[in-house]
């Protein structure tokens, strides 16, 4: 059994077509929310995903943009995420809105011997909790999991890779597919293949991305920070 673990793709298509490769051989895609927001080409990264017949859940942006909710983004990029959800919503026809409504905000995938738990945060708080952070306390990672029955709790949210053992449960973030944090523009994901668990790096081609995000309507000086967030891969 071979799962490709992926989150926070942030309408970032070029990302998940390079990790298209991975995604064709292997046995389920498994995607922890946040498709949407920030990135210049919603549409595309919902078609993939469908595509793809992704199991998902929803995150932040995804709810943002299916009700035209605030995201409640990381003070960082509050304005920016606001901003964006709203033109991002515009962009989507019906179908588009109606498949991240579907999305839960938790759910369980289990196959080949492993059980996952899924949630875009965290399971007490599955839209809006960022603690589950590299550097975190166990303490915390422990309370965040109380009552989490599975092998491997999968999270996004923060754009940050990790693998963290918690009790009887493994905890991995594959970071950012679309819009990484941690310094490194390259495209975050994890594998999961018979029990060996690996966070990966894919380099792809940033250029058509930027250009794209260069054409957003955006004021100068946004369009300068969404930039580099993508450039520099920092908040």
């Amino acid at each position: 059994m071979k799962l490709l673990l992926i989150s926070d793709a942030h309408a970032n298509p070029w990302a998940l077509q390079a990790v298209e490769p991975v995604a064709n051989k292997v046995d389920q895609v498994l995607f922890a929310g946040d498709a949407v927001n920030y990135g210049p080409s919603p549409g595309a990264v919902l078609k993939w995903l469908r595509a793809q017949d992704a199991f998902a859940v929803r995150g932040n942006h995804d709810q943002a943009v299916a009700w035209g909710q605030d995201p409640q983004a990381s003070p960082a990029k509050a304005r920016l995420a606001r901003l964006l959800a709203s033109w991002t919503r515009e962009q989507l026809d019906p179908a588009g809105i109606a498949y991240l409504q579907e999305w839960p905000l938790t759910r369980v995938w289990e196959g080949g011997g492993v059980r996952i738990r899924m949630v875009h945060a965290t399971p007490k708080d599955p839209l809006f909790d960022y603690r589950l952070q590299p550097g975190a306390a166990d303490a915390v990672f422990q309370e965040a999991c109380a009552g989490v029955q599975a092998d491997l709790l999968l999270v996004g949210h923060t754009h940050f890779p990790l693998i963290r053992r918690v009790g009887s449960t493994t905890v991995v973030n594959p970071g950012s597919l679309g819009q990484p944090l941690d310094g490194d523009p390259r495209a975050c994901y994890a594998l999961w293949e018979d029990g060996e668990l690996r966070l990966l790096r894919l380099e792809y081609d940033r250029m058509p991305l930027l250009q794209a995000l260069e054409r957003l309507p955006l004021e100068p000086e946004l369009k300068t920070e969404l930039l580099r967030l993508y450039r520099e891969a920092r908040l």
